[in-house]
């Protein structure tokens, strides 16, 4: 019975450990998905010249990112506000510092061309290097939060027996 109570102890500290990571990763995969999506987005805006509201619904539909802040942002144009407050509140909703990387390109996507694409290709080199270093943060955050799991389950069992 000790060493079943002991074995259900690690499991559910072992799953606090697997929410823990889900919820501390989420910046960076939703910055991985974003980083894909913002170059068919520049692709589709700069060079097919497509409208935007075709670009979020046939091609960045599906995805963390569409969940996240692509299909937030097409509910919101919807309600026929400025391109520019609809994306300033779309990308306010995303965790930091995701939501001050691109805001800034709200107001350049209606002119399209040049400038939206300089704009893109820069939160684009931002995001990269956002998500590098998050990536070494996580790694070392990871093996501290497990560490923590794990022993914390280990002093409940060592208490409780």
């Amino acid at each position: 019975m000790r060493g079943l109570g002991a074995l259900l102890v690690l499991a559910g500290s072992g799953m606090a450990w697997v929410l823990h990571r889900r919820e501390a990763t989420l910046a960076m995969r939703l910055g991985e998905a974003l980083l894909e999506d913002l170059a068919v987005l520049r692709y589709h805006v700069c060079v097919c010249r497509d409208p935007l509201p075709e670009i979020l619904g046939k091609r960045l539909d599906s995805g963390l990112g569409a969940e996240r802040f692509w299909r937030p942002l097409l509910d919101r144009l919807g309600a026929e506000k400025s391109l520019a407050s609809c994306w300033a509140e779309a990308a306010g909703a995303l965790p930091p510092p995701l939501n001050r990387l691109l805001e800034p390109i709200g107001p350049l996507l209606a002119a399209g061309g040049g400038p939206a694409g300089r704009a893109i290709e820069e939160t684009r080199e931002e995001l990269t290097g956002f998500i590098r270093a998050e990536h070494i943060r996580q790694v070392q955050s990871g093996r501290l939060s497990a560490a923590l799991c794990l022993s914390g389950a280990c002093l409940l069992i060592l208490v409780l027996i």
